[in-house]
């Protein structure tokens, strides 16, 4: 999962957008450990299940019962053994009680001999001797075996009687077999042979071999548990790799329409309108927010280029207004709801201040408060006297109000006043001189 977030935000440090990608990161981490948590969860249960259940087949209970059922089939299997040798042993002793009363050829011999066969439970027998010259051969029989007395009577057995033992048996696939020494110093040999169960002695081969399997699956299972734990540790990493991998093919197809509106806004706010996004072909909320967006940079890109339009014919008639006011010889001043100077003319500037200050955004109440009245009172047009440095000038005021403020127009009737003064004066100096007959000339 953290390996998941590092790719993630490798990958969003490397992406036009140039951000941090927290979107992106998110969505590769939600995933992942969507993706990690079951799994890490599966992986934990089954391990403790693989666990538990290796310590229960590998108990010492189930041991035990693989043990008991080894020693009881042994146990059969040594029980017919020790049976059918001692059977052997006292038939051996009773036949040579027949032998001392009887030739071995006699009737009476054969009926004794097949009745010790029969009596204890035997289904075969032979008395063997091995002759001077070494060859081993058939003095009496019961039911014959289709083996000859050299193949009954082998070396091995030979041997093991020689050496002290009372009795040899051994186990074949279908009987029992016991052979003794009948006479020891003549060399006769007694055999004697049992049909046995041939499932039930060869269980006794199976029920050791699964013994010795299950000790060496005991030995093993330690080496097993981690063999497993490793490799559900391996796929687990495999599948949770699959499914970062997964997270993050996901995350870039969701995060990408993301990336292209973040990167178009971004053209779009350093003034590219004509930018547009691609977006997805589905309907779907990326979709519609693409289409949106779209619609709206074109709606953007129309008003801004009707405002830019509208701005320069705004611009284009300041401009002509401007150099209307410049050649008109009347005062004309434009004042905001404020009373701050918003326009004015190089006519009303001279008449204001002869020319010397800068005017724009100053309260037209710092130039003159008379003409702040004006404004306050409900008249249109005025004679108003304002102070220009040492100066008093009369100016014939007319104001016009709209939403945007007051526009006042005014002209400097100073000069016309003292003429029109001066002309009447003349005019009654001239009335007067008419009266008293002096001829004075204004």
């Amino acid at each position: 999962v953290l390996l998941g977030r590092r790719v993630a935000m490798r990958r969003t440090a490397r992406s036009a957008i140039g951000s941090d990608g927290q979107l992106h990161v998110r969505l590769v981490a939600m995933f992942s450990l969507v993706a990690s948590v079951p799994m890490l969860l599966v992986v934990i249960f089954a391990s403790l299940l693989f666990q538990y259940g290796v310590q229960f087949w590998f108990s010492d209970s189930a041991r035990g019962m693989l043990q008991n059922e080894s020693t009881f089939a042994r146990g059969y299997y040594e029980e017919n053994l020790r049976e059918v040798g001692d059977e052997t042993l006292t038939m051996a002793s009773d036949l040579r009680d027949y032998l001392s009363q009887n030739k071995v050829s006699s009737p009476e011999f054969a009926e004794g001999y097949i009745f010790q066969v029969v009596t204890r439970k035997l289904n075969r027998s032979a008395i063997i001797e091995i002759g001077k010259d070494g060859i081993a051969r058939t003095a009496a029989t019961v039911a014959p075996e289709k083996r000859s007395a050299d193949q009954l009577l082998d070396k091995e057995v030979i041997g093991r009687l020689a050496r002290g033992e009372n009795v040899v048996t051994r186990a074949q696939s279908d009987q029992i077999e016991a052979f003794t020494l009948l006479y020891p110093d003549r060399d006769i040999y007694l055999y004697a042979a049992r049909d046995s169960d041939a499932p039930a002695f060869s269980q006794v081969g199976r029920a050791q071999a699964v013994l010795a399997n299950y000790d060496s699956f005991a030995r093993q299972s330690r080496a097993l548990q981690i063999r497993f734990n490793t490799t559900l540790f391996i796929g687990s990493l495999a599948l949770v790799g699959i499914a970062v991998w997964i997270a993050l093919k996901v995350a870039d197809r969701l995060v990408k329409p993301v990336n292209e509106l973040v990167d178009a806004a971004r053209r779009i706010t350093a003034g590219d309108l004509t930018t547009r996004v691609s977006g997805p072909h589905a309907r779907d909320e990326l979709g519609v927010l693409s289409s949106a967006f779209n619609r709206m940079t074109q709606r953007l890109e129309g008003q801004t280029s009707a405002l830019m339009a509208a701005n320069s014919q705004l611009e284009n008639r300041r401009a002509f207004i401007e150099a209307t006011l410049a050649n008109v010889t009347a005062g004309v001043v434009a004042v905001d709801p404020q009373g701050h100077i918003r326009v004015i003319n190089q006519s009303a500037r001279h008449i204001l201040t002869n020319g010397k200050e800068e005017l724009i955004d100053r309260p037209l109440g710092e130039i003159s408060r008379d003409l702040v009245d004006f404004l306050d009172g409900d008249a249109s047009a005025e004679i108003v006297q304002i102070r220009v440095g040492s100066e008093l000038r009369t100016l014939a005021v007319k104001s016009a109000k709209d939403h945007s403020g007051h526009v006042l127009t005014f002209d400097d009737i100073t000069q016309q006043l003292a003429d029109q003064r001066r002309a009447a004066w003349s005019d009654v100096a001239r009335r007067i001189a008419h009266e008293i007959k002096n001829p004075l000339t204004p």
